[in-house]
C-alpha cells in the first residue's frame, strides 16, 4: 500500500516518508547540504585601483623645452615608472579601488 501524503521537499509520493515528511533522497539532501557546502577555497584576487598623485619634483631637463615647458609626456611618464623610488614614498596616493577578479581557483578541499 502507497502512502497518500507527498515529500514536503519534491512533492513525490514515496511509500514511506520520514517523520518530518520527506522522501529518503530529500532527507539525505537536507542532511548533507551545509556538510556539502562547506570548502576551503584557495584563489588569487587581482585588485585594480586607480591612483592620483600631486607632488612637486625635480622633472629631468630632457623633457623640457628651452622655455622649461614640458614637451615630452610620453618620456616623463616612462622615467617616472622607471624611476619610482624618486616620487612614490614621497606622498601618499589617492587611491579608488576600480574593480576586483578572482582570476583561478588554485585549490579546494
Amino acid at each position: 500500500m502507497l502512502n497518500a501524503e507527498p515529500c514536503v521537499e519534491c512533492g513525490s509520493v514515496p511509500e514511506l516518508l520520514d517523520e518530518d515528511l520527506t522522501c529518503a533522497f530529500c532527507r539525505i539532501g537536507l542532511y548533507l547540504k551545509d556538510a556539502l557546502m562547506k570548502m576551503t577555497v584557495k584563489f588569487p584576487v587581482e585588485t585594480i585601483t586607480h591612483g592620483e598623485i600631486e607632488i612637486d619634483l625635480d622633472v629631468p631637463e630632457e623633457f623640457l623645452d628651452e622655455d622649461g615647458e614640458l614637451f615630452d609626456e610620453d618620456g616623463l611618464r616612462d622615467w617616472l615608472n622607471d624611476n619610482e623610488n624618486e616620487w612614490y614614498e614621497l606622498v601618499p596616493p589617492f587611491e579608488e579601488i576600480q574593480s576586483k577578479e578572482v582570476i583561478e581557483i588554485a585549490n579546494a578541499y
